[in-house]
């Protein structure tokens, strides 16, 4: 069935499958509402459907959120629409055995010790020992400021005070810490407020890539008055680093050739520099044979290599496609999935007004590179707005009154389509203009919630351990990270070996020790990514564009003799 709000993951052991529970529906008009509590796998390889039907399950909700740890998935949060005007907000914790196909619930303790407050709208992230959760949003009754002065008067004594819902930014970070022996012992874990954290937003869910969470766009609503409500929304990309508890903002730049220096055979074969010279041998007697009308260089025979090339050039467009520095305009609720290190990005809502905008669009960023945004498609925005909700829904007029009533709308809905076309002109040029000129220093938002409730801050909070292992340097690619630790690695793989059984050390082979070490190179390498693209920035602005590695292949190591000493 149709629906929105609803919460999907991936399976946590690797196979093709997504899980997807819950959701809401609504009618155009909003006058059918209600929200779903089934539970389904989609097989990604026969690309069909089956309803999980188990006991236990989690209440009819929207805007929960999912992730996986091993073979459980993960349930926490979400909103359900008690009445027109009333919302209920959820902070239950439900598990999901894949293999037994069975629901537990973990109580919530009788206090909030370290425990997340009711949200929706978070950040769900896989953790090694189970899942970190980021952000939200809820609402909060307060005493509205006209009412508490009345309060004050002692000549309105008798009037009660009004209370109103004012909106409550989550900006905290929890570990769910699971117990695969005992699910209901599974705990909250407090952590400190994340460093170099963005402008306080909502409408954003990270997207999960290598133990990150990635997010873009967002919005922040600023309740003026009852009625008055100014939105602000964001067009900048960040990187969540889950194990280090602090943030990165990514920025696009430009790919750099790679020029490969001939040392002695250690970055080029013999073998690959004699197919570029055959190729440029090719190459230039084609070009002398038609200057000589000779030949056309259609008879002259290519390498199998060129011919492959083009046959993906036509089977895929995108291959050559020229990747934008400056990324896609401002939204909120952007769809995000990670495939391999290509982040894609859908959709999104943009506000102006009575005008709301959704995008038609979608975009992919190689998260490696970071080297520009390329287009996949985009199409004409649908355009809505009040004056969509109060169309004139008299089936039964005469003919003539309908006829008049469909011109006047048709008027009405290209008067709205260019109002919407002018404001993405004036978004356009605005993010353009943006991109230009130094971003002024703005001060963050701050929650607008004077008297949201507050928890007790005696939780524990967590302290990654420090890694001992080796930092990459900066410029530095993962397979020259490995090559050059690699020993480094494996000598790591090898001392965990000795706290496993006899039988287990015995049997591992030399290739399955080196393949752990570079799994274990590959989480170092991208764990501190962030770190090391901030120093690659400093770098580039001095004008250093690489890493020079000092290896003494003589066995040297003194500094007696065997050359100049470098200062």
């Amino acid at each position: 069935m149709p629906r929105s709000g609803a919460a999907m993951t991936s399976n946590g052991q690797g196979k093709p499958e997504l899980w997807l529970f819950g959701g809401e529906f609504s009618s155009p008009k909003q006058g059918i509402f209600y929200h779903y509590a089934d539970f389904w796998k989609l097989d990604c390889s026969s690309r069909e459907w089956t309803k999980i039907e188990a006991k236990g399950a989690p209440s009819g909700r929207s805007g929960h959120r999912m992730t996986h740890y091993k073979n459980y998935i993960l349930l926490f949060g979400g909103f359900q629409a008690t009445s027109p005007i009333t919302t209920k907000y959820l902070n239950d914790l439900y598990i999901f055995d894949t293999n037994t196909h069975t629901w537990t619930t973990i109580p919530i303790p009788a206090s909030y010790l370290a425990y997340p407050p009711p949200r929706s709208s978070f950040s769900f992230l896989p953790h090694e020992h189970g899942a970190v959760l980021f952000g939200g949003y809820s609402r909060v009754k307060a005493a509205s400021s006209s009412s508490a002065q009345q309060a004050v008067s002692h000549k309105k004594k008798s009037l009660g005070q009004k209370f109103k819902d004012l909106p409550l930014y989550h900006t905290d970070s929890y570990l769910l810490r699971i117990n695969p022996a005992d699910p209901k012992l599974s705990k909250w874990e407090k952590r400190k407020k994340p460093g170099n954290m963005p402008t306080t937003r909502v409408g954003i869910t990270m997207a999960h890539h290598r133990g990150r969470g990635v997010m873009f766009g967002g919005v922040y609503d600023v309740e003026d008055s009852e009625e008055a409500l100014e939105s602000k929304f964001f067009e900048d990309m960040w990187v969540y680093a889950v194990a280090q508890n602090r943030f990165w903002e990514i920025k696009m730049r430009k790919s750099k050739k790679v020029v490969k220096k001939d040392d002695g055979g250690a970055a080029i074969s013999r073998r690959d520099r004699a197919k570029q010279d055959e190729l440029e041998l090719l190459k230039n007697l084609a070009l002398l044979e038609t200057k000589a009308g000779v030949a056309t260089t259609a008879e002259i025979p290519l390498p199998m290599e060129v011919e492959k090339e083009e046959e993906e050039e036509l089977k895929n467009p995108l291959a050559k496609a020229e990747p934008s520095l400056i990324l896609p305009a401002a939204r909120f609720n952007v769809a995000l999935a990670v495939q391999g290190d290509w982040l894609y990005m859908y959709g999104g809502t943009f506000e102006k007004g009575d005008v709301e905008i959704t995008f038609d669009e979608m975009y992919k960023v190689n998260l490696e590179k970071l080297d520009g945004v390329i287009t996949i498609f985009k199409r004409d925005s649908v355009i809505g707005g009040e004056e969509d909700m109060d169309l004139d829904d008299d089936d039964e007029d005469e003919d003539g009154e309908e006829d008049s009533e469909m011109d006047d709308e048709e008027s009405e809905d290209e008067d709205e389509k260019a109002k919407a076309d002018e404001i993405k002109r004036k978004q356009e040029e605005g993010r353009k203009a943006k991109a230009l000129r130094k971003e002024a220093v703005e001060t963050p938002l701050s929650p607008t919630s004077p008297t949201s409730p507050t928890f007790t801050d005696n939780a524990t909070e967590i302290v990654e351990p420090e890694s001992n292992l080796p930092l990459p340097l900066p410029f530095e690619t993962l397979r020259e990270y490995f090559v050059r630790t690699s020993e480094l690695f494996q000598s790591e793989v090898v001392e965990e070996l000795r706290f496993k059984p006899a039988s287990v050390a015995e049997a591992t082979t030399v290739k399955e020790i080196r393949t752990a070490a570079f799994e274990m190179a590959e989480k170092r390498w991208w764990d501190v990514r962030e770190e090391v693209r901030e120093e690659e920035r400093k770098l580039e602005e001095l004008g250093v564009t690489e890493s020079v590695v000092m290896t003494d292949k003589d066995g040297g190591s003194g500094g007696g003799s065997g050359g100049p000493r470098r200062r």
